[in-house]
């Protein structure tokens, strides 16, 4: 069940750059810990707002074998190809393990190679 959630939010929320739909998919308690760096809700979701009004384009992918379901947490292996205008294509790795409450994403874990946090197509001017 919560493998269809997170396949559905990034159908729906990242690939087609919805913010307005982080408060369907994400609890208002959400943190997410990406590469030892911690953002809160509200960061994440001014962060998204910020950045789904660029010209950056997403595309997921999974690792299909890689999928781990037990209780209320998902572990992944997930792909994100970035294009972004006149920038060289860009390809993410992401492990991450998701805690839901409910129907919602509660908690994330994730490594990403390259390190998504220090990619100027994530810097924001907040």
């Amino acid at each position: 069940m919560y493998v269809e959630i997170l396949k559905e939010m990034f159908a729906e929320m990242v690939e087609k750059k919805n913010a307005s739909l982080i408060p369907k998919y994400y609890h208002e308690g959400f943190e997410l810990s990406a590469n030892g760096q911690t953002q809160d809700y509200a960061y994440f979701l001014e962060f998204h707002q910020q950045v789904y009004q660029t010209g950056i384009q997403y595309k997921v992918s999974y690792d299909e074998q890689a999928f781990v379901e037990a209780g209320n947490k998902v572990a992944a292996r997930v792909f994100f190809v970035i294009t972004k205008p006149g920038e060289p294509v860009k390809e993410l790795e992401v492990i991450l393990v998701a805690e839901f409450k409910g129907h919602q994403v509660f908690r994330v874990w994730e490594l990403c190679y390259p390190d998504w946090t220090k990619m100027p197509e994530f810097q924001t001017h907040q």
